[in-house]
């Protein structure tokens, strides 16, 4: 089997993962954990795509995965292609759109950082009087200087943000693959997800104890 039929073959995997993480935020009502990252916020929002062939169903809306259509779609054998997640982390909040199949992120929304509001008469530069050029140039300087230094800071921020999202998704998907290759996804997960899928309650204290066990 070639690199091309390889990857074919496993174009399955990213769309269980993303069905496992929507799954997930339903029964633990938007709140997951996972090591070592701990607890967080994450739901489904904006879109949620599913297809089967050339078959597809595209919700839109603040909570798609809670439409009438999503768990109609599942069960005509449709799995999630596409979909908008929420996550909130560290009292901060950042949204993306993950693609199942190459599981790659875009659309990356984060939170607004290192606010530049500056006190009253900061604005700009204080008028000199005649004179005072060179102390006017300087404070000038010092200000363009300020402005420089809040921009870098607040790139680096915005990285350091960045790398904290894809630590959180690099940790779901750890737990997702240890679940996956375990007999717990047969035992647990499968069962578990069927009951969610056909709209039957789910016992979440009972899967998070059996989920945890699996995962130790």
């Amino acid at each position: 089997m070639d690199l091309a039929q390889k990857i074919e073959s496993r174009r399955f995997f990213g769309r269980e993962l993303l069905l496992f993480i929507w799954f997930e935020t339903e029964v633990f009502e938007g709140t997951l954990s996972a090591k070592p990252v701990g607890t967080f916020g994450c739901w489904v929002e904006r879109t949620l795509l599913l297809s089967a062939g050339k078959e597809t169903t595209h919700i839109k809306g603040a909570l798609p995965g809670l439409a009438r259509e999503a768990k109609e779609a599942l069960r005509r054998g449709k799995l999630p292609e596409r979909a908008g997640l929420h996550v909130s982390l560290h009292d901060r909040d950042a949204s993306f759109t993950l693609k199942a199949e190459t599981l790659a992120m875009s659309g990356l929304a984060l939170p607004a950082v290192l606010t530049e509001e500056r006190e009253v008469g900061e604005d700009t530069a204080p008028s000199a009087p005649r004179g005072k050029g060179r102390r006017m140039s300087k404070s000038v300087a010092e200000e363009e200087e300020r402005e420089a230094d809040t921009r870098a800071e607040s790139f680096y921020e915005r990285m350091h943000l960045t790398r904290e999202v894809e630590d959180l998704f690099e940790a779901l998907y750890r737990d997702f693959l240890a679940l996956r290759l375990s007999p717990a996804w047969q035992k647990v997960v499968v069962p578990a997800l069927w009951r969610w899928v056909r709209g039957e309650e789910v016992d979440a204290d009972a899967y998070r104890k059996a989920r945890t066990l699996a995962l130790r």
